[in-house]
């Protein structure tokens, strides 16, 4: 029995190793995927030489049919449906294209081209190489020509919603630069071959304004102050409030067994009381300490303690009843199994959505309570988001109510005795 002890001692230190590698396989290798990002094309376009030219339509359109793997890029209609896509957190980062974005992209090659045929035709006149005849047409029509308009640059708009997105927003920042970079390279060499079609020479005072036309300006909206965890604060916030839960719930738990006889409906429901009183007051009084413990001591910003706070309290509540109304049926035997799941589903927690594995994104997020508890905790703590009757707030309300009525069960179905041989 000793010697295959020995052999099994091996074999259960693979299984573990297998399965806690298992559980960490978000965090090995995490890549942007479906990046939600948005473009708006307000560009009315500019005709040439008979011919229209939109150089926003054309970018806008290469953008969504070349979506790749990372971004997913979608058309949106107008600045207010930008607007809000980005408040909701529906797109990660965003381009705007100005409505004279082609008009002025092509103003300063043109005006060069007016300003050099202009001076070409006076020197022609003032030589006598026109004919007087033609002279005087040239000069009626150079009459009602008004003189070459100042070049405006192209107007390009980028915003990047970072919030508790931090590690996304930057790559969809790095992204819209890179864009907006090979805009300024395009429109250039465009602008180049039309003076150099003319024959003409721009000094060199002029050379910046030909080589970066494009005029960007960047957004940034939640941005992440000074002492909010680089935008990573929800996640590391996660297990002190998960421990915290188990430990209340494993608590009331063994009070539980070791409550005295409820012979009347009177004492049991007294009991039940002080129990549900118990377990809230701990919730709360924990939730308040460890946020102002954390802005007062360890010079954490939080924008809204109080609305934080109180969001915790509840998620501790929700999560502590949850344990605890298994407990009282099946015991300290659900501990474990929490504690895996815990392992199985963290990482996909702390990172980032977009850069979890697809299987993640579609099968264990959406039902994850951790995920939904972090996710709302992200908009209190970076985006100054109101605490709201939400999806997550209900699940922490199922969660309550199914502890309360499971400890109700509990007190009437189990005996006495047999909850306390058990």
């Amino acid at each position: 029995m000793k010697k295959k002890l020995l052999w099994v001692i091996p074999i259960v230190a693979v299984l573990i190793l297998v399965l806690l590698a298992t559980a960490f396989y978000p965090a090995y290798n995490p890549k942007p995927k479906d990046v939600p990002m948005a473009v708006l094309n307000e560009d009315n376009g500019v005709k040439m030489q008979g011919k229209s030219l939109n150089i926003g339509k054309n970018f806008s359109d290469k953008l969504v049919k070349n979506d790749n793997e990372a971004m997913n890029w979608t058309k949106v209609d107008s600045k207010e449906a930008l607007e809000q896509g980005l408040d909701e957190g529906k797109y990660i980062g965003a381009i705007s294209i100005d409505k004279n974005f082609s008009k002025d992209a092509m103003s300063q090659a043109q005006n060069e081209v007016m300003k050099d045929k202009q001076k070409e035709m006076k020197d022609k006149m003032q030589s006598g190489e026109i004919p007087p005849e033609e002279m005087k047409k040239m000069q009626a029509a150079m009459d009602g020509q008004t003189k070459p308009s100042e070049p405006s640059q192209p107007k390009l708009k980028t915003s990047v919603k970072e919030g508790g997105n931090a590690q996304v927003a930057n790559m969809a920042q790095q992204a819209l630069s890179k864009m907006t970079d090979n805009i300024n390279t395009q429109i250039s060499k465009q602008n180049v071959s039309i003076l150099e079609k003319n024959n003409i020479d721009i000094p060199s005072e002029q050379y910046e304004s030909f080589a970066n036309p494009v005029k960007v300006e960047n957004n940034t909206i939640d941005a992440v102050k000074d002492h909010q965890g680089n935008g990573n604060a929800a996640g590391t916030m996660f297990s002190p409030v998960w421990m915290s839960s188990m430990i209340i719930a494993a608590l009331s738990f063994f009070a539980f067994k070791q409550r005295p006889q409820l012979a009347s409906h009177k004492l049991k429901l007294a009991y039940l009381v002080k129990t549900i009183l118990s377990v809230t007051i701990a919730a709360f009084a924990g939730a308040f300490v460890y946020v102002y413990y954390m802005g007062g001591v360890l010079d954490f910003n939080f924008t809204q303690p109080a609305v934080t706070a109180t969001y915790i309290a509840i998620a501790i509540l929700g999560f502590a009843s949850l344990i605890l109304g298994l407990m009282v049926w099946i015991g300290f035997a659900i501990l474990p199994i929490f504690i895996l799941f815990l392992f199985f589903t963290i990482q996909s927690v702390m990172l980032p959505k977009a850069m979890v594995p697809e299987f993640y994104q579609n099968y264990i997020l959406p039902w994850n309570p951790f995920y939904h508890y972090v996710s709302s905790l992200k908009g209190l703590l970076y985006e100054n988001a109101d605490l709201a009757m939400n999806g997550t707030m209900w699940m922490f309300i199922a969660f309550i109510l199914f502890g309360i009525i499971s400890l109700v069960s509990a007190l009437y179905v189990k005996g006495h005795t047999e909850d306390n041989q058990s």
